[in-house]
């Protein structure tokens, strides 16, 4: 075969292969409720941007409700963020050198799990590769193209992750850095790249103010500036076990060795200073005790040119590359797929207990699941929507006051809405103020929990006039699954 498309037919592989690692999976709980979401489009939900949420509804539409439709496009955007990196260090350092590091970025485990995982670390991780590439290209031929290129691949990002942020100060810092890109800012490129994800960010400001600024209320400034440095060791624990422990030391020998050449060399200060801004993100979030698998894939993915630039023995790269496949395969081999407890058997029989429990009133029975998670899995399996209020989830949460999904954004069956407006011959008070109604009060429910009977909520047994045990379903999992049914819904007391 011609070495030409030796490296495009070697990624078409690795992708295929990917898809037949999902195929035979289940869907897990997260691209459940990542795919509900993605079911009623959104620039964001309550737990970020909707970039990843509307790929996973997009997915499970075209490949069904499964492992393999819920990460459908993530080994696409795995093949594309390979491209990229290869497009950007292929004019700094050379084709060879560029395939070197695109075959190592699909070594680190951290890279493949993310590749068939429905998160937002991998399209983020690409929009960072594919920034960094327009922007090395526009800062070259100083080409306005490229500069709006630039600004296209942050704006995408910030439609997955707010991380994105980094990515054009990063770039500033780099152009303020440099004498001769300085100057570059009094020109209209780097501003022109601005624009989009300044627009974007934009949007996300404005559905956050409409929806009481979730995205932002649950810090503050004391938890912001509170670190945690008993994390570091469990933090640095995880990078290894991300990028292989030999593979780690590499990375950073050659992002210290990037700084040192910085002061001299702009391709070197270009590649290291948003490198070491995305690993500093990553050690920053791993302190707080906030989830920084996005940030360092990124970070991983960012330093990786830099390797081009290292000046070690040859010996020493095959021993890396070597070690990071050795790694790769010993911890895609420890993996096994966790069995669900959401099937479609499961589903199947509780829906044929929701409707052998009709009472003859036209209201049928709704469903209630334990959490978002149990509810999202119920929702995607069910055969018939039908008996589902226009707008409305196909299975709630169970009622709460506090906020922790996008449960709490949708329409809930514990909400008072507007009653209709009397006729004026039966409201012969005008001062008095219209009433609120709860359409689903009187109703009967089933609640899907593996909670036993002593351990049910104060919102199934006060908000309920009766309840009784059911039904018990053992899931493939192992774990049991209690069917409650619950009747005449009067809601919570005061």
């Amino acid at each position: 075969m011609n070495t030409r498309f030796l490296f495009p037919a070697l990624l078409a592989l690795v992708t295929i292969l990917r898809w037949l690692w999902l195929a035979p999976q289940d869907l897990t709980p997260t691209g459940a409720y990542l795919a509900l979401c993605g079911y009623s489009p959104s620039v964001a939900y309550f737990d970020g941007p909707g970039g990843a949420a509307v790929c996973t509804a997009l997915g499970t539409r075209w490949a069904g409700a499964g492992a393999l439709g819920a990460a459908l496009l993530w080994p696409v955007f795995a093949l594309l963020a390979t491209v990229a990196l290869y497009h950007l260090v292929a004019p700094l350092a050379g084709p060879r050198s560029a395939t070197a590091a695109a075959v190592l970025l699909n070594l680190l485990p951290a890279f493949n799990t993310a590749a068939v995982n429905p998160t937002c670390a991998l399209p983020l991780t690409l929009c960072a590769l594919a920034f960094a590439g327009c922007a090395w290209r526009a800062l070259d031929a100083e080409s306005l193209a490229w500069w709006f290129a630039a600004g296209l691949c942050a704006a995408a990002g910030l439609l997955f992750d707010y991380l994105a942020w980094f990515f054009l100060p990063a770039l500033l810092v780099v152009m303020l850095s440099s004498h001769r890109w300085r100057a570059r800012l009094r020109g209209p490129g780097f501003w022109l790249a601005a624009l989009t994800p300044l627009a974007v960010f934009t949007w996300l400001l404005a559905w956050n103010a409409g929806h009481s600024w979730v995205h932002f209320i649950s810090g503050t400034w004391q938890t912001a500036t509170t670190l945690r440095l008993s994390a570091l060791p469990s933090a640095l624990s995880a990078a290894s076990a991300g990028a292989s422990p030999l593979v780690l030391v590499v990375l950073a020998a050659a992002v210290l060795f990037g700084l040192r050449e910085a002061r001299t060399s702009r391709q070197a200060k270009f590649l290291a200073l948003p490198a070491v801004l995305a690993a500093l993100i990553a050690l920053y979030l791993a302190l707080r005790d906030e989830p920084a698998s996005a940030a360092g894939l990124a970070a991983a993915a960012l330093a990786l040119p830099l390797l081009a630039r290292l000046p070690v023995p040859p010996l020493l790269f095959a021993a890396v590359w070597l070690s990071a496949a050795v790694w790769g395969a010993v911890t895609l081999a420890s993996h096994r797929p966790a069995a669900p407890s959401i099937t479609p058997a499961v589903v199947r029989e509780i829906e044929s207990l929701r409707t052998a429990q009709a009472d003859g009133s036209s209201a049928p029975v709704f469903l209630i699941a334990r959490d978002a998670a149990l509810a999202s899995a119920l929702a995607l399996h069910l055969p018939d929507t039908s008996f589902v209020a226009p707008g409305h989830p196909p299975v709630y949460v169970v009622e709460s006051p506090h906020a922790d999904s996008q449960y709490a954004l949708w329409p809930r069956y514990d909400q008072f809405v507007e009653a209709p407006k009397p006729a004026e011959e039966d409201a012969p008070d005008p001062f008095t103020e219209q009433d609120g109604a709860n359409p689903f009060i009187g109703r009967s429910a089933l609640y899907i929990s593996a909670q036993t009977p002593d351990q049910l909520p104060q919102a199934v047994t006060a908000a309920f006039a009766a309840h009784r045990l059911l039904a018990e379903i053992t899931a493939p999992s192992g774990e049991i699954l209690r069917i409650y049914l619950c009747r005449n819904y009067e809601t919570l007391p005061l």
